[in-house]
């Protein structure tokens, strides 16, 4: 379970001021066997790098594959450039946190695993490098929703290992085939809802922006301009994001609860007693699908009525290199070379997490796997949740709002409106 939901909420306060960036030079040539089968560019890349003399690194991952996955890099990567490295399990979405502290003690990992969401907050506290190490030939390898996630007001700093959003799910007895746009979901719920059974055709969270965010973008709206990173201006009362909210009120009609009795564990339940055709969640919900006795599909988010495609918001895993590092040049070898398209596929195998990388997307491993490639097709139409640290106050004016226009009716200008200045109010007190 790569980012489950409020995990990527987390604030953290700032308490250091932001250290000088370290530059990167020097080639060494890794073992030819070792790069037979790495793609030219890539090579290219790590070829400019050459690790310390003496360099040790120490690494921080979570627990579960993902430690396991690094673990064995750990040790080919040794194998190739003769630097050791220990992997330690760090919480992902700790690790900016624990190095607050760390980090200036000298104490803390060389490279480190963490959510996009947290950048903002590590780069005021100068706790990470740049990513020097791709050029635009090397970012252009990768989803640009993954390099907007690890990227901090046009600068590049973290090295993009997963990227992680929502998709449809569909009960195959109920839908044979996913619906292609929402107005298939509405015309296929006329004949089938029965709110005293508990039927329904479509379930989603509509009171929690993350998943109602779909609708908003999708029409044009947005919460930060300038791809998330300037807090002054706020898109979520324009109005297109009206008209994306407005859509959202008139799909009471297929779905005429409460948000409050539309929560996740609700839409879960229901979807795995086959009550519910379709709802929308993430890779995450496959893990409580395995004793349904139906067959289950996921599929990209259908295409609104302005036929355009619903921007999820995404969230992005990536490695990043602490910035108190003795080791600068080492350390961002190891995450250039975590992340080549070889070891990403290998990642893969092992985590089952999305991996960002575009010229994976035919690979056949992924292929193979359709729900795997559902959720990285719908991430093409995705955008990663801001990371500023002004995001902490937008989610709970934002779901107030929803929840207004939708159990009250209330007209979606003055909810967003309400909303905007709320998200306002709070960043100015903050500051």
């Amino acid at each position: 379970m790569l980012f489950k939901r409020f995990h990527l909420f987390t604030s953290l306060t700032v308490i250091s001021s932001l250290a000088l960036l370290a530059a990167c030079g020097g080639k060494a040539s890794p073992p030819a066997e070792q790069e037979q089968s790495r793609p030219a560019d890539e090579t290219v890349k790590r070829e400019r790098l050459k690790p310390e003399a003496g360099a040790q690194l120490l690494v921080w991952e979570s627990k579960g594959p993902e430690l396991d996955y690094l673990k064995a890099i750990a040790e080919q990567f040794e194998k190739a450039y003769g630097v050791k490295v220990k992997v330690e399990p760090v919480p992902a979405i700790d690790s900016v946190k624990k190095l607050t502290t760390d980090g200036p003690a000298g104490l803390g990992a060389d490279v480190f695993a963490a959510p996009h969401d947290q950048l903002g907050n590590a780069v005021l506290a100068g706790l990470v490098l740049q990513n020097d190490v791709f050029d635009e030939s090397a970012r252009s390898e990768y989803m640009e929703s993954a390099i907007d996630g690890v990227s901090n007001k046009g600068t590049l700093y973290g090295f993009p290992t997963a990227i992680d959003t929502y998709a449809l799910y569909y009960n195959k007895s109920l839908l044979p085939t996913p619906p292609k746009t929402y107005e298939d979901i509405v015309k296929f719920a006329a004949g089938y809802n029965d709110p005293k059974n508990k039927k329904y055709a479509f379930m989603w969270n509509v009171g929690q922006l993350y998943q109602s965010y779909s609708f908003l973008a999708g029409y044009g709206g947005y919460v930060f301009g300038s791809k998330g990173t300037d807090a002054g201006d706020i898109g979520l009362n324009h109005a297109k994001a009206i008209e994306g909210a407005s859509y959202i009120q008139s799909l009471k009609q297929i779905l005429p609860l409460n948000t409050n009795d539309i929560n996740d564990n609700i839409i879960t339940g229901f979807f795995q007693e086959g009550k519910t055709a379709a709802v929308i969640n993430g890779p995450w919900l496959q893990s409580s699908l395995t004793q349904v006795n139906f067959e289950y599909g996921v599929a990209p988010l259908p295409l609104l009525p302005n036929g355009q495609h619903p921007i999820s918001f995404s969230g992005i895993r990536g490695l990043y290199v602490n910035s108190y590092t003795k080791y600068p040049e080492a350390a961002k070898l190891f995450a250039s070379y975590a992340t080549s398209k070889p070891n990403l596929t290998k990642r893969f195998e092992m985590t089952k997490q999305l991996p960002p990388r575009k010229d994976m997307m035919e690979d056949p491993i992924l292929i193979q796997d359709a729900n795997a490639s559902a959720f990285l097709e719908q991430a093409k139409y995705s955008a990663p949740m801001p990371s500023i640290p002004e995001m902490g106050n937008v989610w709970v004016p934002a779901g107030a709002a929803l929840s207004s226009l939708w159990n009250s009716n209330q007209d979606p200008r003055t909810a967003l409106n309400n909303a905007v200045e709320q998200i306002k109010t709070a960043i100015k007190t903050t500051k």
